[in-house]
């Protein structure tokens, strides 16, 4: 997934409840409408690499599990995602889990939940799935709290004034202690390959106990 804004050639990855929304917003206010290109990629591909081909290229990133947290509360209590699909219902009926699920339910059957509805999937893909392998392919990374930079240094490059609302923000908040341990555990062990990643940007936190193995090639 990719933004272009052809006249200037910068190009911004977005990821999923990393403030995508806003900025795409802000950036798509910026320029004409004719300047702007979304290519609809759900995560790092060819042609996303393509479209961006000598372009400056940026993307934000967030602490992992906070992403996470974040995701839960929005796509599952607030958007309801899960309650609102009749499919998934009828998957995880099949599959013995429920469809209102609270918090240490979700994270401790996250494959199942990804693997039964997509927009639970693509808002709780790996940020690494988004970015690629070799963060030395972008000019800039920015923190999610560094966007009011990002936002100066796009208003510089474009020149005009860039600016992000908030948007994709509803939903009841949670922190990591809203985890039972074996939930904590089970979501830190998901997220091992962001933390190497992003180690530069934010530290592994430390497991509750004893991290659950479990398989996401298929997500």
């Amino acid at each position: 997934m990719v933004v272009v804004l052809r006249s200037h050639k910068i190009a911004y990855f977005p990821i999923p409840k990393v403030a995508n929304t806003s900025i795409k917003l802000g950036l798509q206010a910026a320029v004409p409408e004719q300047d702007f290109m979304n290519i609809g990629n759900k995560r790092m591909s060819a042609t996303a690499r393509e479209a961006a081909m000598g372009c400056y290229k940026v993307a934000v990133v967030r602490e992992p599990l906070s992403r996470m947290l974040s995701a839960y509360g929005n796509r599952v209590m607030d958007e309801r995602d899960i309650d609102r699909s009749r499919a998934t219902k009828f998957l995880l009926r099949i599959l013995g889990r429920s469809a209102a699920p609270d918090i240490n339910e979700f994270f401790l059957n996250l494959p199942t939940y990804m693997r039964t509805n997509d927009r639970i999937r693509r808002h709780l893909m790996l940020q690494k799935q988004y970015l690629g392998t070799d963060l030395g392919y972008f000019d800039r990374i920015y923190r999610l709290d560094e966007i009011d930079v990002l936002a100066q240094d796009l208003s510089r490059r474009i020149g005009t004034t860039v600016t992000f609302g908030r948007h994709q923000t509803s939903g009841p908040k949670y922190r990591a202690d809203d985890l039972s341990a074996a939930a904590q555990s089970a979501v830190l062990h998901y997220l091992e390959p962001d933390y190497r990643l992003l180690s530069a940007y934010f530290p592994l936190p430390q497991l509750a106990q004893p991290a659950r193995s479990y398989s996401t090639s298929n997500l």
